[in-house]
């Protein structure tokens, strides 16, 4: 129980509006008198007692204490002879005051825009119910009882509200829960990524600050440009505290045929592994088109802190690089949407990842030379005549030059202009077992004819495969074409046949096939 002394002047001077709130009740004082002067002057009656002479009932002298359920509370001021109006405004905001007291938040300047609607919103219906006598603006809350007391020199207000205690509880959760949801927001990650960073969990701890991050960027509390960069800071400092090293490298293998081992690293921070971090690992493969491009693929490392990663069976000859770079992409993601002032040292939280990286170095060789193939392409020109030899000469020369196994094909050039590829291989297997097995077929045509002064530029065009006899499966296909230069437009077709055969087609395929 609040007592308010044996009589009302024990209470000390008049109490008039400005004198019941103070600083930090400003803005709730200027919510509440806008509301009042809007509000309906009249309302249901409440109990009153006018006689100057009547003793004020005793819940105006001491508030009563929480009984049947319900919490108590008492509102009141003075006013002049002729102001029981401005009285009874006063009044009220003292009872409600008293409410927010009890509720225990205040507006600062890290109040959300959400935490400051509804703490103003709920202070709005506190009025509408103590002025209209209402019961239903907020769940449990009524006015029990009126006093006001004449005088011949003023006049005094006395308003006694009643709050189901539960509702009261649960409304005073609910606003706290509303004033700590921003503050929590950067806080609580925060925290919790030391407590991590602490026991040894750098990547969670990494997230975690991330994540206060993020939250800091978003919300409308006060320096939360400190509170960005100190994040930002956190989880760089974790990240640096990753090492991701190699152990393997300089793999080999075959085309087709998969490695002896997987490619391995170790993820770790201060010599403890870190177990489930996410790793993207980078590889090269080979297009439809027989232009190289990168693929890549997601693994997590395993409970001892080492990542495997079982390469595909590989489908090109030669060197490449195999990369392994901590991923942490899904939690950056959020931080992409700060604002502009934040950018840079977003930037650099994502470089210090993305230093994260390793790199191995690894080769695949063909068997290639060592498998006897046969060679047969068919030149045609802009007549429509085929023949054997330019085109087909220098690739031979080519592959041979390189150590492939090659001989001329025993076909004649009606065995392959104009037929598919499943006659060509029936023919082929005939004719060449025994000898090889593979056959490289191929057509050469003339694209287009053009002079150039006294020269002649002529465009020439093949297809060449590579099939395996055995299977039927096709090891190789491409398509090129080059220009030639000549006097004549035989010496140019000659000099775009070589091209093809022994740099375009020649190099391609002696680097490329398995």
């Amino acid at each position: 129980m609040s007592p308010r002394g044996g009589t009302i002047r024990e209470e000390g001077p008049p109490v008039f509006l400005g004198n019941i709130m103070n600083k930090k009740e400003s803005s709730l004082l200027v919510l509440i008198m806008a509301l009042l002067l809007a509000a309906c002057a009249g309302g249901p009656a409440a109990k009153t007692d006018q006689s100057s002479n009547t003793p004020p009932p005793a819940w105006a002298l001491e508030t009563p204490g929480p009984s049947g359920g319900f919490t108590y509370f008492v509102g009141y001021a003075d006013g002049p002879a002729n102001g029981e109006v401005q009285a009874t405004e006063a009044a009220t905001a003292s009872l409600i005051a008293e409410i927010m007291r009890y509720i225990g938040v205040t507006i600062t300047a890290e109040s959300s825009a959400t935490a400051r609607s509804t703490l103003d919103s709920f202070q709005a219906d506190l009025v509408q119910t103590v002025k209209q006598t209402s019961s239903n603006r907020v769940a449990g809350f009524q006015i029990a009882e009126r006093y006001v007391q004449k005088k011949p020199n003023g006049v005094t207000v006395y308003i006694l509200g009643k709050y189901n205690t539960k509702d009261l509880e649960a409304e005073k959760k609910r606003i706290a829960a509303v004033f700590q949801e921003k503050i929590d927001a950067v806080a609580v990650p925060e925290a919790r990524g030391k407590e991590l960073l602490a026991a040894g969990d750098v990547i969670g701890a990494v997230r975690q600050f991330i994540a206060a991050a993020s939250a800091a960027s978003g919300a409308t509390i006060e320096n939360a440009s400190i509170k960005f960069e100190r994040n930002i800071n956190n989880a760089r400092e974790a990240v640096a505290l990753i090492k991701l090293e190699k152990l393997n490298d300089r793999l080999q293998a075959s085309p087709g045929v998969a490695f002896k081992e997987p490619f391995r690293a170790r993820i770790s921070s201060n010599g403890k592994p870190i177990p489930q971090a996410p790793i993207i690992v980078g590889y090269q493969s080979k297009l439809a088109n027989g232009r190289m491009t990168t693929k890549t693929v997601k693994v997590l490392a395993g409970p001892d802190g080492v990542v495997d990663f079982n390469h595909p069976s590989p489908d090109f000859v030669g060197k490449a690089t195999l990369t392994m770079r901590l991923d942490l992409s899904a939690e950056m993601e959020a931080l992409y949407n700060a604002g502009d002032t934040f950018q840079s040292l977003v930037a650099g939280l994502e470089d210090a990842i993305a230093d994260k990286r390793i790199s191995f170095e690894y080769t695949i060789v063909s068997q290639a030379k060592n498998i006897p193939m046969a060679v047969l392409i068919v030149d045609t020109d802009t007549g429509g005549n085929l023949s054997i030899g330019t085109t087909g000469s220098a690739l031979l020369q080519t592959l041979s030059s390189n150590g492939f196994k090659v001989l001329v094909a025993p076909m004649t050039a009606d065995q392959i202009a104009g037929k598919d590829d499943s006659a060509i291989l029936a023919a082929a297997k005939t004719a060449l077992a025994g000898k090889a097995e593979r056959f490289a077929y191929g057509l050469s045509r003339v694209v287009s004819v053009k002079d150039d002064k006294t020269q002649k530029i002529v465009t020439v065009s093949v297809e060449v495969k590579v099939v395996e006899l055995a299977s039927g499966r096709i090891l190789y296909s491409s398509v090129k074409q080059v220009p030639g230069l000549g006097s004549t437009e035989k010496e140019a077709m000659e000099a775009a046949r070589r091209q093809l055969g022994q740099k375009t087609i020649g190099d391609d395929l002696a680097a490329a096939l398995p």
